[in-house]
């Protein structure tokens, strides 16, 4: 049985949610919260697997409310947005401060929010001092070390916090570009890049299509759009229709076995937390490039399936703790 309280200030969408997930036997509704501050006690008294939340309420709005939960009651919660900039922004913030997952309110079904319900269920929230003491990164073989010049990330569920963590960490002086596979849709891939960018010592942007990459500098796919790099140095960016075989847009497959095949041993693939098994065929291209690949650990990770699924075949070349991740690029991808 999953417990679930629901977070809105409309009785609309309190009673749209409440049939989403009457459907399912295994889901019990434990509450009700009107406004953030309500939901913080009630989270508190009910415990509750999973929270979906509004953002916007009056009294206290979900954006503190996650922040506050996150921080006294650690709980898997879902952000109810709408599909505008503005909700694309508040999402991510939410996002950075905890919250699992999202869904559009003007998506909203129980299909939908019964897979989302199901997954944040087993997502992992570790306070500092539970969590595995960091070990020292172990130096790069010596075949490959300081010569990588592109580095591809594929990340989904947890991935905003996640590259949150880690890319305001990476050096100025990063002598490779950074292609990311968000699985997000627009308009959230583009305030996750302008916040991103805004946080950090390299420049973050969305990525154009034919776009030339340049060092130093992190691509995020858009939402919606593939991304690949066809010819050595340049991105290239595909509907999703153009590659109707693959489920989620970007796709990390298409961005690991396209980067391998343009930059065989000069490619760093990292996969990181998510769920599911998207990167895992990319990476077994990567492989036969002799690419180098890494995997976020388990303990790391919000999601375990996507790097799950790269150590159970052992594809990996390191397995690293998130707060490992950016001191290992600047130092695979540092100038001479």
């Amino acid at each position: 049985m999953i417990k679930v309280l629901i977070v809105d200030d409309s009785s609309f969408m309190r009673v749209k949610i409440r049939k989403c997930l009457e459907v399912d036997s295994n889901i019990r509704i434990v509450g009700i919260a009107r406004n953030g501050k309500d939901a913080i006690d009630k989270t508190l008294l009910l415990r509750p697997d999973v929270i979906t939340m509004d953002i916007n309420m009056p009294e206290m709005s979900g954006i503190t409310a996650v922040e506050h939960i996150m921080k006294t009651c650690p709980t898997s919660i879902i952000m109810v947005s709408s599909p505008t900039q503005e909700g694309a922004e508040e999402t991510i913030e939410a996002l950075n401060k905890g919250a699992i997952d999202y869904i559009d309110k003007d998506q909203l079904s129980s299909t939908i929010l019964l897979e989302k319900i199901y997954l944040a269920k087993d997502a992992v929230f570790r306070p500092k001092e539970q969590q595995p003491v960091r070990s020292e990164p172990p130096k790069p073989p010596k075949t490959v070390a300081n010569h990588f010049t592109i580095v591809g990330i594929g990340i989904s569920t947890g991935g905003p916090k996640a590259l949150s963590g880690f890319i305001p960490q990476i050096s100025p002086d990063l002598q490779a570009s950074i292609l990311i596979a968000q699985h997000m849709p627009a308009p959230f891939t583009r305030s996750l890049a302008e916040r991103l960018n805004a946080e950090s010592q390299i420049r973050i942007k969305e990525a154009e299509d034919q776009e030339i990459l340049q060092p130093g500098y992190g691509y995020i796919g858009p939402g919606g759009m593939h991304m690949v790099v066809e010819k050595k140095g340049v991105i290239s960016l595909y509907p999703k229709k153009d590659y109707p075989g693959y489920h989620f847009v970007p796709s990390a497959d298409l961005l690991m076995a396209s980067i391998a095949k343009a930059y065989n041993s000069s490619a760093l693939c990292m996969i990181m937390t998510g769920m599911g098994s998207d990167g895992l065929e990319g990476v077994r291209i990567a492989k036969e490039n002799k690419s180098y690949i890494i995997a976020q650990s388990q303990a790391s990770s919000t999601i375990y399936g996507m790097p799950k699924a790269i150590i159970s075949n052992n594809l990996q070349d390191e397995i690293l703790h998130l707060d490992e991740v950016a001191e290992r690029i600047n130092l695979l991808c540092r100038r001479n």
